[in-house]
């Protein structure tokens, strides 16, 4: 069935990078490599803006921020699927979710919406305090709660480093990919792309529903790890979209046919 070679694929994808992740931070640890600055995609903010200032004219970690930004930019076209196939610390709240017993019911625990409205903001409060701080070269601030840093740089973590793992490892049992619902700034960082994206009429790819064949029984939306309302939608417009494929997983209908497509939008 092509739902489950398109899991796997997504699998095999998830695991390539979540391995490799792994091989560069024992690389960090043991001082291999010298700063994770050198891999984060979020350097472009971090290190990006700073060299905006005029006091600092000069660019730290060039291939991270070039990097950084290029896939920012391609979330235009094809939305977030860094977060769904790339990013390990999205891979790694998948597998802790996994072991709750509610993901194996097709149900994820989802927030009251006007909670979920709430701390949907935080995500772009944060990458806005990064923004800021960098560019008056401050941005250690950010670094203090850096996930990244707090797993590469075990020797330099902080309680507040510490308390992000927590939120990340411990809260994303409860509730999938809390992280990369709320908290993460670079997630915020490709949502404004996209919103740009749409202001300026740019076509891009997203997963389409076939109302012709949708029985309403609302098991996409109620195993969306980001809460999206998507028998709701048909087309998922929405910015927080992973790619995760959840819907097409967890379709009664034979092949996904209710969510069967990604093509281009109008």
């Amino acid at each position: 069935m092509k739902k489950i070679k398109d899991q796997e694929l997504r699998r095999i994808i998830q695991y390539s990078f979540l391995g490799i992740t792994m091989i560069v931070v024992v690389l960090l640890i043991n001082s291999v490599l010298c700063s994770a600055h050198d891999f984060c995609p979020y350097s472009s903010i971090c290190f990006g803006v700073m060299s905006l200032n005029p006091g600092f004219a000069k660019l730290l970690y060039p291939i991270a921020v070039i990097i950084g930004l290029l896939i920012a930019i391609t979330s235009v076209f094809w939305g977030r699927r860094f977060c769904g196939y790339v990013c390990p610390f999205g891979t790694v709240q998948e597998i802790i979710s996994n072991l709750n017993p509610r993901s194996k019911k097709n149900k994820q625990l989802h927030l009251p919406v006007w909670l979920h409205k709430l701390l949907n903001s935080l995500k772009y409060i944060i990458m806005l305090i990064t923004i800021l701080a960098a560019f008056r070269s401050m941005q250690y601030v950010y670094m203090k709660f850096c996930p990244v840093l707090a797993i590469s740089h075990p020797q330099n973590i902080t309680f507040f480093s510490a308390a992000t793992l927590i939120v990340i490892f411990i809260v994303g049992y409860f509730i999938n990919r809390f992280w990369c619902r709320y908290l993460c700034p670079y997630a915020a960082l490709m949502n404004v792309f996209q919103y740009l994206g749409k202001l300026l009429h740019i076509r891009s790819n997203r997963i389409h529903a076939s109302e012709d064949f949708c029985i309403n029984c609302k098991l996409c939306s109620n195993n969306c790890p980001m809460q999206i309302v998507i028998h709701e939608e048909k087309c998922i417009e929405n910015v927080n979209c992973i790619f995760c494929l959840k819907c097409l997983q967890s379709c009664r209908i034979d092949d996904g046919i209710i969510i069967k497509k990604i093509k281009k939008n109008k």
